[in-house]
């Protein structure tokens, strides 16, 4: 992309963390913002934060899971700025523990989020922007849509799922002699964001029901658990600033680059991935573990 002055960036997930950051730098840059989450006091606190640059700035509650809710992101977004220039698929939840302890709605609620919130988002906005002169479209995976984590089934599902979806759109896009979308996907290491308290937004009909089963016995006690998340906040606040993440994205925007990672010592991780299979060896275990 040539210039950001005055493009129309569409930012979800963006009351905090990366989505936030990506807010920021864009209206740091001089873009129109449309800020989307689905935590409205989140959302008037990035609103304020971004119209402190003096742009123009559109706020919308939006549950990226929920194809009317993005609909209206689209509509409401098109009624105020006629454009969309760049669009920031970034809404996602986590979610963790091993497969055999996950229950239906583990699994629909991520999906709902991480992949849908990707699909929802290419339905109603790419349509916007093919009519630009220029655009680009870049959606939030994780290192986990690059090589497995154990204890991740469902999380890891939806990041390989968006790097597919991305790269697949990457190919089209660049096969289109009449699109001027540029694409990108964004695959972030440990950032210092709240993901590891995304179940504060998660709806009550998704959320676990507590089932007498023989596998009881081996669920991890509450105190197992407790310390698990407890370490695994820690390793996020300790994790990369979310505004060097935003600059990456915006860097590989203006550089017109599929790929970004947020932490190129986890290429050593890929690598080993794609060697074993360039082998048809059974996997080896991933260095990293969130």
């Amino acid at each position: 992309m040539e210039r950001f002055r005055d493009r129309v960036a569409v930012i979800t997930g963006a009351g905090s963390g990366i989505g936030r950051a990506l807010a920021l730098a864009c209206a740091g840059r001089g873009c129109k913002v449309v800020l989307a989450d689905v935590e409205a006091q989140p959302l008037a606190d990035a609103e304020a934060a971004v119209k402190a640059f003096d742009i123009e700035t559109l706020a919308v509650k939006t549950d990226v899971g929920n194809a009317e809710s993005m609909a209206a992101l689209a509509d409401a977004t098109i009624a105020r700025f006629g454009a969309i220039h760049i669009l920031c698929n970034n809404a996602g939840v986590g979610g963790g523990g091993l497969i055999k302890n996950q229950q239906l709605v583990d699994w629909k609620w991520v999906i709902d989020v991480n992949l849908w919130g990707v699909i929802h988002g290419l339905q109603y906005f790419l349509p916007h922007l093919l009519k630009a002169d220029e655009a680009h479209v870049v959606s939030t995976a994780s290192v986990a849509g690059l090589y497995s984590l154990p204890g991740l089934g469902p999380y890891n599902a939806t990041k390989y799922g968006v790097v597919a979806i991305m790269e697949t759109l990457y190919f089209e896009m660049a096969e289109d002699a009449s699109s001027n979308v540029d694409v990108s996907v964004l695959c972030p290491g440990l950032v210092n964001t709240n993901i590891a308290s995304a179940q504060r937004n998660r709806p009550e009909h998704l959320r676990r029901v507590r089932a007498p089963s023989s596998r009881d016995k081996d669920r991890p006690a509450a105190g197992d658990a407790s310390k698990r998340n407890a370490a695994i906040a820690a390793a996020l606040e300790a994790g990369k600033d979310p505004a060097e993440v935003a600059e990456l994205v915006l860097e590989a925007i203006a550089e017109r680059r599929f790929w970004v990672l947020s932490h190129p010592e986890h290429l050593e991780d890929i690598r080993g991935r794609n060697d074993t299979l360039h082998a048809l060896a059974n996997p080896d275990p991933p260095r990293v573990i969130f």
